[in-house]
């Protein structure tokens, strides 16, 4: 049992942005931002090369800096080798070999207590390895990525391996839990936090006003979506949905807000797809925005739409809804419970008829901005900080968290 005081926690997660890529997992630094006071956190963020990958491939894997100082944290970013395309069962193990240096140096001045990985592979892999040679006990934050990895005969047993090290799991969704528990780890293991939203960034903002702030035409119905331009995000589908309500709404237009990045990069062939359209005045490609410009996409939008073939808890769902925008989505990840009512949204299939069925139906409603904000009003990052300290502290002391409701002697790490 660990005496109480500060929290030494070291966060482990390839996704986190750096300068090189300041967008690429800023839902893992929010969570951390989140934690309270007394949790104490140093971040070993690898990063993935290969030789002569950045002449054959440019803009696949950006140069990132070895060290940075982000708001007063160190984030160590070490290089493990990562072969590109294929070989990729062997990324855990080569992340770990990459990243076991940089960690028993940063271990000298800071002596962690526990190891907080986010996703289960490669980093939870590679987290579990470094928790066996420094011997302290590891978390793992599911993200969305296990059902796709569970059907690789090579990796299914890495991630087994995981997750039977984790001493407690955090699932940002209910449908990961149960990707979990199917794998063999005890319900009473896991614990479902979702993302959460900065209420100070994310807010309602009028209509007219926003569309001033970015040039936009002040009437007309307007479509945002956000994210990497990667082609499980479904912007090609919300396009081909949008051709097919021209006639219905032929002042209809559709702002994607995003770049290219490590999933994807078809910002090119979107492009080509808006031309063959004949869409190319009505397809807003914003690129990459910060997060206080987000707001304002946002709020300039009558719907956001997500068109996503997998996510975990995705956080421009929850930002679109701290804004007052309705959500049309497709049912992965924790989609479903975030719009658990027609008041705030719609949830349609993955499909071109669904979503101009969805899209025709939400473009016609009446929408209360306050009620849908209401959804996630209470969904901050500090009460997800409080939430995931408690899993922290648990797996740290040996102990599950009060707000699991179980006895110390029914959990078995």
């Amino acid at each position: 049992m660990r005496s109480e005081g500060r929290l030494k926690v070291l966060l482990f997660s390839m996704v986190f942005p750096n300068a090189a890529q300041p967008h690429y997992g800023v839902f893992v630094r929010e969570r951390m931002r989140g934690l309270p006071a007394d949790v104490e956190v140093r971040v070993v963020a690898p990063t993935p090369w290969f030789p002569f990958v950045a002449r054959l491939l440019p803009g696949l894997r950006p140069a990132v800096p070895r060290e940075e100082v982000q708001e007063g944290i160190q984030v160590l970013h070490p290089r493990f080798l990562s072969f590109p395309g294929f070989l990729k069962c062997l990324d855990g193990l080569l992340m770990f070999l990459g990243a076991l240096p940089t960690v028993i140096r940063l271990r000298r001045d800071f002596r962690c207590e526990l190891i907080d990985a986010h996703f289960v592979y490669p980093e939870g892999l590679a987290a579990a390895l470094l928790g066996l040679v420094l011997r302290v006990p590891l978390t793992i934050t599911l993200r969305g990525m296990l059902p796709l990895l569970v059907p690789f005969r090579l990796r299914r047993p890495q991630l087994r391996f995981a997750l039977k090290r984790a001493v407690r799991v955090i699932a940002v969704s209910e449908s990961l839990k149960r990707d979990a528990v199917a794998l063999g780890v005890p319900a009473e293991k896991v614990r479902v936090i979702e993302n959460g939203i900065d209420p100070q960034v994310f807010r309602p903002i009028d209509r007219v006003e926003a569309r001033r702030a970015l040039g936009l035409p002040k009437y007309g119905p307007l479509l945002v979506s956000v994210g990497t331009l990667a082609p499980r995000k479904g912007f090609h589908l919300v396009m081909e949905a949008m051709a097919r309500l021209k006639r219905r709404w032929p002042t209809l237009r559709f702002a994607i807000v995003g770049g290219d990045g490590p999933e994807g990069a078809m910002g090119a062939e979107l492009r080509q797809l808006a031309a063959r359209m004949k869409m190319e005045n009505r397809v807003i490609f914003a690129g990459p925005r910060q997060r206080e410009e987000l707001a304002v996409w946002y709020s300039a939008a009558n719907l956001f739409v997500l068109a996503t073939a997998h996510e975990g808890c995705p956080n421009v769902v929850l930002e679109a809804l701290a804004c007052g925008t309705p959500v049309v989505a497709t049912p992965v990840g924790n989609i479903p419970e975030l719009i658990d009512s027609p008041a705030v949204g719609l949830v349609v299939e993955r499909t071109v008829e669904a979503l101009v069925a969805g899209l025709d139906q939400a473009l016609e409603r009446d929408w209360d901005r306050d009620r849908v904000r209401a959804r996630v009003a209470d969904r901050t990052w500090e009460a997800v900080g409080r939430e995931v300290a408690e899993e922290l502290r648990a797996a740290a002391g040996g102990t599950p968290p009060l707000a699991m409701g179980v006895r110390a002697q029914e959990v078995t790490p």
